[in-house]
């Protein structure tokens, strides 16, 4: 049964001009292609996505620490042990930091500015906080020629957020 089935559709292949192909080309080429694929195309997909990852949770240490500098004392918040500078990017980095990938500790400057004066005589202050943080790619790239930051380098990001202190006798001078 098998081989008549086998022969009767040669026949009827044979009669309407397809034949097949017998150099199995269309099998050889599957490999390499796929290969391109997946150094060119799936590989940097990942890493950006990972840095995509690795920018909100530095967003996120940076909001933490605007949010606490805004209720603190202008002395801790800019005290480099202080609870700003030092003990939230240390939950951080023990924490959502290790979704970041990052080199090294990351870096904040603390600064205050006036804000208006209301109609009680009162000037607003607002602190401004700037996180930098060096981020390394999930899956590094080995380009030997070229450097690219997010493939097979480090890129920095650099957030600056301000808010208005809840207490403005707290910014100090």
């Amino acid at each position: 049964m098998d081989g008549k089935f086998v022969a009767k559709n040669f026949r009827k292949m044979k009669r309407t001009g397809l034949r097949r192909m017998t150099g199995g080309t269309g099998m050889a080429e599957f490999g390499p292609a796929l290969g391109v694929l997946l150094v060119f195309f799936f590989l940097p997909l990942v890493d950006m996505l990972s840095l995509g990852v690795a920018y909100c949770m530095c967003v996120v240490l940076n909001n933490n620490q605007v949010h606490e500098a805004a209720l603190v004392s202008a002395a801790d918040a800019t005290s480099a042990s202080g609870t700003v500078q030092k003990a939230i990017p240390d939950q951080w980095l023990s924490r959502l930091g290790h979704f970041a990938k990052v080199s090294g500790y990351p870096q904040t400057h603390v600064s205050y500015r006036d804000g208006e004066q209301g109609s009680d005589q009162v000037v607003d202050k607002f602190v401004s906080v700037q996180t930098t943080c060096t981020c390394l790619p999930c899956l590094p790239i080995p380009l030997p020629c070229v450097n690219v930051p997010g493939l097979n380098g480090p890129m920095t990001f650099q957030i600056t957020s301000e808010k208005q202190m809840e207490n403005p006798d707290n910014a100090g001078q």
